[in-house]
């Protein structure tokens, strides 16, 4: 398998559908054993059939440790090791350059790298304008080799230009962009294009809602992992279950037609936005895989009367209220319990 098509931040190569293991810690909860090195072994054979970009953060269970386990399987074996993004997500408060040098040590202590691909940084209220003392103490670790490129996470489009207007050099900024929440469209995406920041996008099958499995179902009653209760909120924001399958009917109709799945047409509608370099597609590390079938995206093209009746089918649905990343700062919040 040769992996995704490729794309570039910054001075990065990535591809175009990045394996986010954000799932870990839904899968660890509640004080769940995990095998780290079994993991890791899963996620080094993600690496062995193309998807090597791997998307992580400082509070994803052991995402850390087991994406620096792969990376030193892949080492060892003579084999090319994977790209590593990872976030850091500090408490507001101030934001010395100690405080910043001692959230990048962290994640390099729990990847065993002496440096990663792409620090990605999220602040949770803007009313604590530290975040450009820590934007700026990133680029001074950029300068020293700790870092290779820096990357937002959840920056809505006014605080992604205020961040770029203090000489902040963004390569990437990672928002929720779906079918179902299409907020990146708008403003924020003027803003990446203009400044060439590239969009890295999450959600983009709602915590697998957005996938054959959920074609003419029933509405669930009881969800029990972490991304679908989440989503499951985007859904009902959206309007609810009825508007949410006319959208599914469209992009059934449309992956027949091209012998894809609902998941690739999903996919492809993100990926063909011109600001989002690549999207983020979750794994579920030695429970289920779904790398054959994102394979084919490349050879999927919507076509425009494609285009035209899954826009007809969003067009149906409610706008999800505020810009990229309020789901995290103001109500609703769009989280998996509601609340933050």
């Amino acid at each position: 398998m040769s992996g995704p098509a490729k794309t570039t931040l910054g001075s990065l190569s990535v591809r175009r559908v990045v394996t986010g293991l954000w799932q870990m810690a839904d899968q660890e909860r509640d004080g769940k054993a995990f095998d780290l090195d079994a993991a890791a072994e899963a996620l080094a054979d993600y690496a062995r059939d193309g998807f090597d970009s791997f998307d992580m953060a400082d509070h994803y269970g052991s995402a850390e440790i087991v994406a620096g386990k792969a990376h030193k399987l892949l080492r060892e074996a003579g084999e090319t090791p994977p790209t590593i993004l990872t976030k850091w997500c500090p408490p507001p408060g101030e934001m010395s350059l100690d405080d910043v040098r001692a959230g990048v040590e962290t994640a390099l202590r729990r990847l065993d790298l002496p440096r990663v691909d792409c620090m990605q940084f999220h602040w949770w209220q803007y009313q604590s304008p530290e975040y450009l003392d820590a934007l700026a103490g990133l680029m001074r670790l950029r300068e020293e080799g700790l870092i290779g490129e820096i990357g937002l996470t959840n920056f809505d489009a006014d605080h992604l230009r205020l961040a770029l207007k203090q000489g902040i050099e963004v390569a990437s900024n990672q928002v929720c962009f779906s079918l179902l929440d299409r907020r990146a469209a708008g403003r924020l995406s003027q803003v990446a294009l203009d400044h060439d920041v590239k969009l890295l996008a999450f959600g983009t099958l709602c915590g697998g809602f957005l996938s054959d499995r959920w074609v003419g179902t029933d509405e669930p009653d009881q969800i029990a992992d972490w991304s679908r209760m989440k989503y499951k909120r985007f859904i009902d924001a959206g309007g609810g279950w009825a508007p949410f399958q006319n959208l599914m009917s469209v992009l059934k109709d449309v992956a027949q037609k091209h012998d894809a799945s609902v998941a690739n047409v999903a996919t492809r509608w993100v990926l063909d936005h011109p600001a989002v370099a690549s999207v983020i597609v979750g794994a579920r590390l030695g429970e289920n895989q779904h790398r054959e079938d994102n394979a084919r995206l490349d050879r999927l093209t919507l076509e425009t009367d494609d285009q035209a009746a899954i826009n007809a089918a969003t067009d149906a649905l409610a706008m999800i209220p505020g810009d990229c990343g309020d789901e995290y700062r103001k109500p609703p919040f769009l989280t998996a319990s509601g609340d933050l």
